[in-house]
């Protein structure tokens, strides 16, 4: 009926103002421009991310991030893992998870590669976090990675610590895997 994962350990951040730098990697740039299951999309996430479109590409992400954000509530309770980037367009209302899908979509509509992030922010007022947390990369020509929280509006600084990334949650999901044997394990 239940599973409980527990860590213990120290990470060091550095702030980087969002900025991780070149890509690299065995995944070429070119795989972050595919659309997914999740992130597929449809029109009226390709007009969403034409209404920011511009010649400075920097600020055409904030300008994307900002819009996702004013558009689709952060309320809990409403989707879940499954849910696509238009589904919560859509419905006006979302978590972390789908800002970060909705940014990903628009953004490759848009030309970005664009990848999804697993990981976890260390919130101001508990040591004990709830759950793990989620924000979107976007590859920017000259400057490389930079990643984008679109829910709180901010780009990652020392409070993140980036888990896995993928091109949507189900290839950077944070904790995944199979169970072998009875229910007394």
């Amino acid at each position: 009926q239940e599973i409980s994962v527990r860590c213990d350990g120290e990470v060091e951040t550095i702030d980087t103002a969002g900025v991780l730098g070149r890509h690299g990697g065995h995944v070429p740039l070119w795989y972050f421009l595919q659309p997914t299951r999740l992130t597929e999309a449809g029109r009226e996430l390709q007009a969403l991310a034409r209404s920011v479109a511009g010649d400075d590409q920097l600020q055409v992400l904030h300008r994307l991030a900002a819009r996702v954000l004013e558009t689709v509530r952060y309320d809990v309770g409403h989707t879940d893992t499954a849910t696509t980037a238009d589904a919560a367009l859509a419905a006006g209302h979302g978590v972390c998870q789908d800002h970060a899908h909705i940014f990903i979509a628009a953004a490759r509509s848009l030309g970005f590669p664009a990848r999804y992030v697993s990981g976890y922010l260390m919130l101001t007022d508990r040591v004990e976090q709830e759950a793990s947390h989620a924000w979107a990369e976007a590859h920017v020509d000259g400057l490389g990675w930079v990643g984008f929280d679109v829910s709180n509006g901010i780009s990652p600084d020392t409070r993140y610590v980036r888990i896995a990334t993928g091109t949507d949650y189900s290839e950077a999901a944070p904790i995944s895997g199979l169970s072998y044997g009875g229910g007394e394990q």
